[in-house]
């Protein structure tokens, strides 16, 4: 057997003096050394016999070593015809007894082996040297020669692992499609290589199957330049490189003088972004702007941050001049405390509940019904890059991704109001359970009543909720 793993089996060679009947050996006392040497020359490395019997182990892809599929080794010492130690740079990859092995025009076969020699050595010896013959295919190559003295440095090619590459080149051809004819650098497992193909084949095209082929022919790790990453890419139907947002404007924007230039985050300068354009538009008779962001032509985004919505509300009551109180419709998206923007005024607060702000401080201007309030998360940017000229921009929502029911008839620019957020359920006198349940819930919503007469009580223009105002409310 050849060193690549198989297991070690009993030889006919080994037992066959033991099987003889005694008196055979009597008669025949060179019967048993001559059935020997039969079975020697069967049973060596791919021999009839060997090849019969250890066919399993042929075919198990961990015995196709480097050793054994390159096959070859060199003389590191001249050697004459009659020289029957052979000293080599490797033994590995040859059989341990009995092998054959060729150097120029002459077949050697040997009784045994050393890390790096061949001892026992018959010169000029006959064998098969290939599987092909140029002219027939089929048949086998078969040379008789002569023994010869050779030089160091000349290659010496085991003979004892034809059937291994043999087996090799056909089930490369069978399942490494495109690479059968292709030799692969001499230190590749390819037991392992083989057993991995696949993984291979899935993985064509990206920069790790260049690696692998590469380690596979030239025991080279390249190094892929993907040109995609160094060309101008236009757009097209499905490449976005721009982020639209709807602006407010709350002071000094014209409609193209930020066209280039960069806006920031009034509370995080780090929050940036370049308009590459601006469009103006109007809905219910108030200017909007809508903003596209450069984003950039590769994965790499030129948008840093997180740009948000500007939180904003409105005073359901008035609120003067050093109040420590702002009642609001909802303070929903507003932070617990910070900054908060109403006309004039800069308001510090403290708290909140669902619809007033507490501990405020700044408010030098009394504030009215239905006033606009907004916190301080805003964006600025200078006109034509002049810092003299700041432009102050509120972002607000839009509806995106509209998914259309069939019932709803509708085209591309017809405009849709939100007639009322959820259900629209009324308060009848005689109610359903829906509407018992919707209309026992107390809110904690300023409410305001008509007062149509002060004489000694006050009467009220309309019926009491018990929602809005119970027994004992301070009004």
């Amino acid at each position: 057997m050849i060193q690549t793993g198989f297991e070690s089996r009993v030889k006919v060679q080994q037992i066959v003096e033991s099987q003889l009947p005694s008196f055979i050996l009597d008669e025949n006392p060179n019967a048993s050394e001559f059935l020997k040497q039969y079975y020697i020359s069967q049973e060596y490395q791919g021999g009839p016999i060997d090849i019969a019997e250890n066919l399993d182990q042929y075919l198990k892809l961990d015995n196709l070593t480097p050793e054994v599929i390159v096959g070859e080794t060199t003389l590191s010492a001249n050697i004459s015809s009659t020289e029957n130690t052979i000293q080599v740079e490797s033994t590995k990859g040859f059989p341990p007894h009995y092998g054959l092995f060729q150097i120029d025009d002459e077949i050697i076969t040997y009784t045994d082996i050393t890390a790096n020699s061949f001892t026992g050595c018959i010169r000029g010896f006959s064998g098969i040297t290939g599987y092909h013959q140029d002219l027939n295919q089929e048949e086998l190559i078969f040379t008789e020669t002569k023994s010869e003295s050779h030089t160091s440095g000349s290659k010496v090619k085991n003979l004892s692992s034809l059937f291994l590459k043999e087996f090799y080149n056909k089930l490369k051809f069978t399942i490494a499609h495109e690479l059968q004819d292709t030799n692969f650098t001499s230190s590749l497992d390819v037991g392992t290589f083989l057993k991995e193909l696949k993984s291979f084949y899935q993985t064509k095209g990206t920069n790790e199957s260049f690696r692998i082929l590469f380690n596979a022919l030239y025991n080279e790790t390249p190094s892929v330049v993907n040109l995609e990453q160094f060309l101008l890419k236009p757009s097209h139907s499905e490449y976005l490189n721009r982020e639209v947002v709807i602006a407010e404007g709350i002071s000094g924007i014209t409609t193209s003088n930020l066209v280039g230039q960069t806006i920031k985050k009034v509370t995080d300068e780090t929050t940036s972004a370049s308009i590459s354009s601006i469009e103006p538009f109007t809905r219910n008779g108030k200017t909007y702007f809508k903003l596209t962001l450069f984003v950039g032509y590769n994965d790499f985004s030129a948008v840093e941050g997180n740009f948000v919505i500007t939180p904003s509300t409105k005073t359901t009551l008035s609120s003067p001049s050093e109040s420590s109180i702002i009642t609001v419709d909802s303070t929903i998206g507003f932070p617990q405390s910070g900054t908060l923007y109403s006309g004039n005024n800069t308001i510090e607060y403290t708290s909140k509940s669902i619809n007033q702000f507490f501990g405020c401080s700044g408010i030098t201007e009394a504030i009215s019904k239905n006033e606009i309030v907004r916190n301080n998360d805003i964006y600025y940017g200078y006109e034509n890059g002049d810092t003299t000229k700041r432009v102050e921009l509120r972002f607000v929502g839009v509806l995106s991704d509209l998914v259309k029911s069939n019932s709803i008839k509708a085209s591309e620019g017809d405009l849709i109001k939100v007639k009322n957020l959820g259900n629209l359920i009324k308060n009848p006198a005689t109610k359903n359970y829906t509407e018992i349940f919707a209309n026992s819930w107390i809110y904690n919503t300023a409410s305001s009543y008509e007062v149509v007469s002060t004489d000694s009580n006050y009467t009220l223009g309309s019926e009491i909720d018990r929602s809005s105002l119970k027994v004992g409310d301070r009004v």
